[in-house]
């Protein structure tokens, strides 16, 4: 080692504790260690206590000019996404990108696997994420998981089908959208009326709610050998489709847990010699582009997903940069609108 690297060496030690020595000393990350010096509220009482505790033990005094650095540094927004989720990844990213332009911070996309979520999850949090956003179903996951308590970063759930205990979320309100697709089929005199439930929690038990109280609200019995599961695939609509419509013509009227799903059916019942709508309707949710691809196009629940997407980033950077009025979990609706199209019709007489 020569006497520069020895000199360099004794200047740097001279300096005192570092936010790395802070951090180790409390068993948390560099990151926490700067969330707590920047009085960022979302940290973990219990971690936050820990850092302070670190900082007085080591006589830790922060250097000004690297914190201004820090605090003038972009933030890196994640979103995580499957694969498969093509038109519901292309809606949320525009909002996305619309927003992190705007507000100047910088949007990592990431694909989680689904063998493992919250592996995926928790890869990107060590990665130095400031933030993140999880559309469904990772965010019911990740929320039932507890990561918003083991990590001291804030994450906003995207279109949840209920409010997450320990994160922020924006979503719809799925159970009356649920009621308000099936008084439409009620209406025009179906009674033999199927839903598809989505494999998540909190979506399946809204929509299944709004669904059941408009057919007690109209005099129908629920009958639940109509009330299918599939994944929100084209492919699980096939087979789901294929299945049911061989095996069972009871029903007059489906509504699919999404637009891919519903175009699906379409498909089935049309190879089958059905009628859409004459001898079945069919509805969508999420109002995607291959609602009106199709013939004919569909009746669907419109869930505007780039402006989810859009107020879930400006409620992460109000939070990181402190702006935020109110820093625990809340839940931020928007509104929905039911498109009616041609694959509805009323049930003959």
């Amino acid at each position: 080692m020569t006497t520069q690297d020895n000199g360099r060496k004794r200047r740097r030690g001279a300096g005192g504790p570092t936010i790395t020595a802070v951090a180790e000393h409390a068993g948390v990350s560099a990151m926490t260690v700067s969330n707590v010096l920047n009085n960022k509220s979302f940290v973990n009482p219990a971690a936050r206590e820990a850092v302070l505790r670190a900082v007085k033990a080591l006589n830790y005094t922060p250097n000004t000019a690297a914190r201004s650095l820090a605090a003038a540094a972009t933030l890196r927004i994640g979103l995580m996404h499957r694969d498969t989720d093509s038109a519901l990844l292309s809606a949320m990213l525009v909002g996305s990108l619309r927003a992190t332009a705007r507000l100047g911070v910088q949007l990592v996309l990431e694909i989680y696997d689904t063998v493992d979520p919250i592996g995926s999850v928790e890869k990107l949090l060590r990665n130095g994420i400031d933030g993140l956003l999880l559309p469904p179903p990772i965010c019911e996951v990740a929320s039932a998981a507890g990561l918003p308590e083991r990590h001291d970063v804030p994450m906003v759930g995207l279109a949840p089908g209920g409010d997450l205990r320990n994160m922020d979320c924006v979503r719809i309100d799925d159970e009356e959208a649920s009621y308000q697709l099936t008084r439409i089929l009620l209406e025009k005199g179906h009674r033999r009326i199927a839903i598809i439930t989505l494999p998540t929690g909190l979506v399946a038990a809204s929509r299944l709610r709004g669904y059941l109280r408009a057919l007690g609200d109209a005099g129908v019995v629920a009958d639940m050998g109509l009330v299918w599961e599939a994944s929100p695939t084209f492919d699980a609509g096939l087979a789901l489709a294929e299945r049911v419509i061989k095996e069972r013509r009871d029903f007059t009227a489906v509504i699919a847990g999404n637009d891919d799903m519903a175009a699906a059916f379409v498909n089935v019942a049309l190879r089958n010699k059905l009628s859409v709508p004459e001898d079945m309707s069919i509805t969508g949710f999420d109002d995607t582009p291959i609602a009106v691809k199709i013939w004919p196009p569909l009746t669907t629940v419109r869930q505007p997903l780039a402006l989810m997407a859009e107020k879930g980033v400006e409620r992460l950077v109000s939070t990181l940069r402190g702006t935020a009025e109110d820093p625990s979990p809340k839940a931020l609706y928007v509104d929905f609108s039911i498109v009616e199209r041609q694959s509805v019709g009323s049930v003959p007489n």
